[in-house]
């Protein structure tokens, strides 16, 4: 109950009717009680002849305004269809599975039930009775209303605003239980992802009670937790989190988000976000479009590559060996494989040009030659232009990766072997040096 201006605007609990009191002593015009109506969130089912009966009609009694809309109740027994967009879905799915004999029987039964991405539609009515839904004197909607409820959502789902259809809010697989429909969007797997479990993709969350043994993969459409090591290859959208270590020679492990793991050995990580190291990099290829960070009480980076956009923070960098380790600062790291695409193809393009160079054409006076010979020339027109081509893209490429600003290198000790690119600079360390800090501080912006 609201009093505007000593005008009492009551709406019922069910939002499907608003009344009007007026005092003893004032004038009220139409508009004036609309105006109020509409300050209290009173937007449907106003009717005009009903304010001037209250108006004219005794005060301090409450008049009513505005009517709600009741959502229909299906006639002649007919009801509207509630139709899935998946099959093989009845009851909720598990959200633990065990890794072991019988485990890929069960991984196929959960995955037969179909994927389903974010905002898809999940369910939807067949033929709904015509103006199935109601509207509450707020402006709110109603869905359907029968016996009982035709749409009903449950995990992960929501009502669409119109009331027909059952849409994701995340991805994962669907279910029906009951007359509710949900998605499973996490799941853990309790064991090794290995000979027992397969290759395993899941549209959503992932944890593995375990390792991922080497030559199996793993991919999510979310995040990735491993609480033992990792050794195959992992893809994810989110984040990947390894409580182990990652060793996971001529394997990729990539992620849309952040890479954290306690070591990673002989492996190739990529990340969208930071790559977070507890305690070692050693002979890797890392590449970060955010830092790359380890402990800055004794963690280290030995061999191997790092690229990382916005910088490097370390406890030591290099060994007392000479091991070359590599950072590049303040590039992107697609930036830098695409100059690496770049070269290879304009080397192979050359090599074709040589071949064709050393074949030369073929006196022309003999019978079929004078067409093979137009058709080499015309080859070679066409990788000489592809050779411009190319080797325009790689120059451009090369430039900005020459002319990269930003990014920053930081670490306590800096040992022999080390060498730091930060756009046209370059930065040899032959003896061991302390406290070193190059460029800004990892978090700023240009």
């Amino acid at each position: 109950m609201d009093n505007i201006n000593q005008m009492e605007i009551l709406i019922s609990s069910d939002k499907m009717s608003a009344f009007v009191r007026l005092p003893e002593e004032g004038n009220w015009g139409l508009a004036e009680i609309k105006r109020a109506l509409n300050a209290r969130g009173v937007v449907f089912g106003i009717s005009d002849a009903a304010i001037k009966s209250c108006i004219s009609g005794k005060r301090n009694t409450p008049y009513q305004v505005a009517w709600g809309l009741s959502p229909p109740r299906s006639q002649d027994g007919a009801r509207s269809k509630l139709v899935l967009n998946f099959s093989h879905s009845r009851g909720r799915p598990p959200d633990t599975l065990t890794a072991g004999p019988a485990f890929r029987s069960k991984w196929s039964k959960l995955t037969s039930r179909g994927f389903v991405r974010e905002k898809g539609i999940l369910a939807f009515l067949r033929n709904p009775d015509r103006g199935s839904f109601g509207i509450t004197v707020t402006g709110e909607r109603i869905p359907f209303s029968g016996d009982e409820p035709l749409l009903i959502c449950c995990d992960n789902t929501r009502l669409s605003e119109d009331g027909r259809y059952i849409i994701a809010t995340k991805p994962g697989i669907p279910y029906v239980e009951g007359n509710q429909v949900g998605l499973l969007c996490s799941i853990t797997i309790d064991g090794d992802i290995g000979p027992d479990t397969g290759d395993i993709t899941f549209p959503g969350d992932l944890t593995v009670k375990g390792d991922v043994l080497q030559g199996f993969k793993v991919s999510t459409w979310g995040s990735l937790l491993v609480t033992g090591n990792l050794y195959g290859s992992a893809a994810c959208a989110g984040s990947i989190t390894v409580r182990g270590g990652i060793v996971a020679p001529g394997e990729v492990v990539a992620s849309g988000d952040t890479i954290t793991a306690r070591y990673c050995e002989n492996s190739v990580i990529r990340a969208v976000g930071d790559i977070m190291i507890a305690d070692a990099v050693m002979h890797s290829i890392v590449e970060t479009e955010s830092a790359l960070m380890t402990s800055q009480d004794a963690g280290r980076i030995v061999g191997g590559l790092a690229i990382a956009k916005e910088g490097v923070s370390t406890f030591s960098a290099g060994s007392t060996m000479g091991v070359p380790t590599v950072f590049e600062i303040g590039v992107s790291p697609k930036l830098r494989r695409r100059y690496e695409n770049l070269k290879a193809q304009l080397a192979s393009v050359q090599a074709e040009l040589r071949r064709m160079k050393h074949a030369g054409l073929r006196p022309a006076d003999q019978e079929g030659h004078r067409f093979d010979n137009l058709r080499l020339q015309r080859m070679r027109n066409y990788y000489e232009e592809r050779q411009k081509e190319l080797g325009d893209s790689l120059a451009n490429v090369k430039q900005a990766i020459a002319e990269a600003k930003g990014g920053c290198f930081m670490a306590r000790h800096v040992l022999p072997g080390t060498k730091i690119l930060m756009g046209l600079r370059e930065i040899r360390f032959d003896y061991p040096e302390q406290g070193v800090h190059i460029g800004g501080t990892l978090g700023e912006t240009d």
